[in-house]
């Protein structure tokens, strides 16, 4: 399909803040979703994810407190900006080599050459594990992402490439059992004094960043590079303003939300905007709409520099994305390396730019640009 989000997302959230269909529940406010993201005592993210049937425990997208507490108590200091400040020499170092690659092409597809591969080098990065892993994790992603119903039975192919990057994890989990190092692997390992946790536990959260970690931020880099591709006065403030990059990411974020929805169920009776959604109930938090809520934000389909970080793209409440620090900082490399090298740029030819679906997450398909080849250097 082509991509036109504004009249998507107006559909969407034409029937209202809260309303039923097809035997599911949808909130498509910011205030509905709002609610539901601060109330997870109602609203129920590990039963939510209880249809999957994942081997592995997903952590900790799919935990409910109190259990949910213990694991960000870990989890959220090992992801600040502080350790990836650590970090950020080797991304940096990462995404130029990248650009360098086809810098003196005058060409490239934004999706296949810097934002499938890119995600993957930085969570290997951060998990402590060779680089020289990542085409053979971006296969297994392929595979797993192109079954378009994330509910529905896997097809073989899908449920095959799942169990090897299972088994992938696991024996790298063991590896790493027998190895000392600084990375956030290493130290969830030596976590001691009745914080440990199971192999099954550490290949969960493995598993779950990367279903849940690679693909959005994929789409986040492809989408943000296809609204600046068009935009040649965002471009310019970028080259002469380095501190507008981050307000200008955010901005983007806004309107364009990879997990555009995310599963809850509820845990009893609840009245939200008026509404009556019954215990048991399947519910959608529609993250896309509640971004695009024209009684929250004042010009809700555009990119408006003003509004910065008032956005739900990455969650909020308890479940707010334990990634979204290591999102941001990838995309503001990419944004800064690739204007630093490439200030002007356009979609190529006549290209229309496509996302799939059905998909469990929105991603364009591909973004080729062309530009003023540079020699290398």
């Amino acid at each position: 399909m082509e991509y036109d989000r504004t009249l998507g997302w107006n559909v969407v959230a034409a029937p209202g803040a809260v309303y039923e269909a097809d035997g599911r529940w949808f909130l498509t406010s910011h205030d509905a979703v709002r609610f539901g993201q601060t109330h997870p005592e109602i609203f129920s993210s590990a039963r939510a994810f209880d249809g999957l049937g994942s081997r592995v425990p997903l952590i900790p997208i799919a935990i409910d407190p109190p259990d949910h507490a213990r694991y960000r108590r870990v989890l959220d200091p090992m992801m600040s900006p502080k350790v990836l400040d650590q970090m950020e020499g080797s991304l940096r170092s990462q995404i130029i080599d990248l650009i360098d690659s086809f810098i003196g092409t005058g060409e490239c597809d934004v999706v296949s050459q810097i934002a499938v591969p890119y995600p993957t080098q930085a969570l290997l990065t951060l998990f402590g594990l060779p680089l020289e892993d990542r085409d053979q994790l971006v296969d297994w992603m392929r595979v797993i992402f192109s079954h378009p119903d994330p509910q529905g039975e896997p097809v073989p192919a899908v449920a095959l490439a799942a169990e090897e990057l299972l088994a992938y994890l696991d024996l790298t989990i063991s590896r790493k059992r027998h190895q000392s190092g600084s990375d956030m692997l290493s130290r969830i390992l030596a976590l001691t004094d009745g914080d440990e946790w199971s192999n099954q536990e550490v290949v969960g959260l493995c598993y779950l960043f990367v279903l849940a970690g690679l693909d959005t931020v994929t789409a986040a880099i492809g989408f943000t590079m296809y609204h600046l591709a068009q935009r040649p006065d965002l471009r310019a403030l970028i080259v002469s303003d380095p501190d507008s990059v981050m307000p200008i990411i955010e901005a983007i974020l806004r309107i364009e939300t990879p997990a555009f929805s995310v599963p809850r169920i509820t845990t009893q009776d609840v009245e939200v905007c008026g509404v009556k959604i019954p215990q048991g109930a399947a519910v959608n938090l529609v993250i896309a709409t509640a971004n695009r809520d024209p009684l929250a934000v004042a010009h809700p389909s555009e990119i408006d520099l003003s509004i910065n970080r008032s956005h739900l793209s990455f969650g909020g409440g308890i479940h707010r994305c334990v990634g979204s620090h290591l999102a941001r900082r990838e995309l503001r490399l990419v944004v800064e390396e690739f204007h630093r090298r490439i200030p002007d740029y356009s979609i190529a030819g006549d290209v229309v730019p496509k996302v799939e679906w059905p998909s469990s997450g929105l991603h364009l398909e591909s973004l080729p640009l062309s530009f003023r080849a540079v020699p290398t250097r």
